[in-house]
């Protein structure tokens, strides 16, 4: 099993702390990390896309950040489910590499895939693909987004097999990826390293 991390987290969070964020509602804060991490995934290739990342809104895209916030609250995401994604991603950037360059809508596409996966591998009970569906449209007065069941299907198998099935989330993918939580103060005050 392949971690995302290349060696053990030596400072743990304070876990007393961490427990009670799982329950926290997702701040804005949280919500902007995870749009800079997924947006440095995979290159973004203008030449093998339609949409200007200047213009979003004349091609039907919304900010990465505002689909993220649109499918973290219509799905009513947990902080812990959040985390899982990270570790997704991360250690898809792992498995692609660098050099890896997608159209304009890759990083959406694959910040979903990571939070369905995390989502279904973390939960008892998780929304089924057309329910994600339906989360992903983003609407606004000059926008209208959002990926079909058939587009969710796919990403969720591609990310899969880029993954090798490699689901599994340790400890210290968890202390990972809390690392920049607990640095930055963003759920408690009292959310430290020990």
């Amino acid at each position: 099993m392949a971690s995302s991390v290349s060696q053990p987290i030596n400072h743990k969070p304070n876990i007393g702390a961490l427990n009670c964020s799982v329950h926290q509602p997702v701040s804005e804060r949280v919500i902007s990390y995870l749009a800079n991490v997924a947006s440095g995934v995979v290159l973004v290739d203008s030449t093998i896309s339609r949409w200007q990342a200047q213009d979003y809104a004349a091609y039907g895209l919304p900010p990465l950040k505002e689909f993220i916030l649109t499918l973290v609250y219509s799905s009513d995401t947990q902080f812990s489910t959040l985390i899982g994604a990270l570790v997704y991603l991360r250690r898809l950037k792992a498995r692609l590499g660098p050099a890896a360059k997608g159209q304009q809508c890759v990083n959406y596409r694959i910040f979903l895939a990571s939070l369905i996966l995390a989502s279904k591998y973390l939960n008892d009970i998780t929304l089924l693909n057309k329910h994600w569906a339906k989360c992903s449209i983003v609407r606004t007065r000059s926008f209208s987004f959002g990926f079909s069941l058939a587009e969710i299907n796919q990403m969720e198998r591609e990310m899969l097999s880029i993954l090798d099935w490699d689901l599994g989330i340790t400890d210290d993918d968890i202390y990972w990826e809390l690392r920049y939580f607990s640095e930055h103060n963003f759920l408690f005050s009292d959310l430290k390293v020990v």
